[in-house]
């Protein structure tokens, strides 16, 4: 079968390139647990205070992120107020996991010319299978990502110092991304989409990278 011109050869790598520059959704798998016992987990218009972590290791990302949380719980009606007067106390926590490598299948559309790391133009001539060419699998650096939000009813955990979760919210996702205070946005937005609720089973949430609320907790 006769092979592509030089011009169609440029003309699928300016398609691939163009394909590769496009910004994919987030894919975050969230999980949502409430209390069986307590008929409303998160009252609607309850008060909340957000509870940041004395020991953590960046206090200012952690005050950041309080207050991206206390931006969406008030997007939802629910007011922050003082530890004094809160309805609910709202902890959370957040991490990255070691980087890991992985092989990526990806058409080699470009046979010995390749775009990328490990190859080269190899020669005088093209040579690309555009219709059928052949798969190879390309090393990539992933992580995992995750957030964990704990909600407990204030009069309880006032008095006692211990109170039982009424609603438990997990978020966690894998990505080529390691700036964790970017993703946080995303997996922020994510776990607040089912807040409050029991979802059963983890769920995928598809969050669009200009995504109105992350916009809005970004400035």
């Amino acid at each position: 079968m006769q092979k592509p011109t030089g011009f169609l050869a440029m003309l699928v790598i300016g398609l691939w390139l163009s394909g590769c520059s496009s910004v994919s959704p987030y894919i975050i798998r969230v999980n949502g647990y409430t209390d069986p016992r307590a008929p409303a987990p998160v009252k609607p218009g309850g008060s909340f205070c957000v509870m940041e972590n004395q020991e953590a290791k960046n206090p200012l990302l952690e005050a950041e992120v309080k207050g991206k949380i206390t931006k969406l719980l008030e997007m939802r009606g629910f007011p922050a107020t003082t530890f004094e007067k809160a309805d609910y106390y709202l902890f959370f926590a957040y991490g990255m996991g070691e980087p890991r490598s992985v092989g990526v299948a990806a058409p080699d559309y470009f046979g010995s010319i390749g775009w990328g790391v490990g190859y080269g133009w190899g020669g005088p001539a093209f040579s690309i299978g555009v219709p059928y060419g052949t798969y190879g699998a390309n090393p990539a650096t992933l992580y995992d990502r995750w957030l964990l939000i704990n909600v407990v009813e204030g009069p309880a955990y006032r008095t006692q110092k211990i109170s039982r979760p009424v609603w438990v919210g997990e978020a966690r996702s894998v990505g080529s991304s390691s700036d964790l205070r970017t993703v946080l946005n995303y997996l922020l937005v994510a776990d607040f989409k089912q807040f409050g609720q029991n979802t059963g089973k983890a769920v995928t949430v598809e969050i669009e990278a200009q995504n109105p609320e992350v916009a809005f907790l970004t400035h």
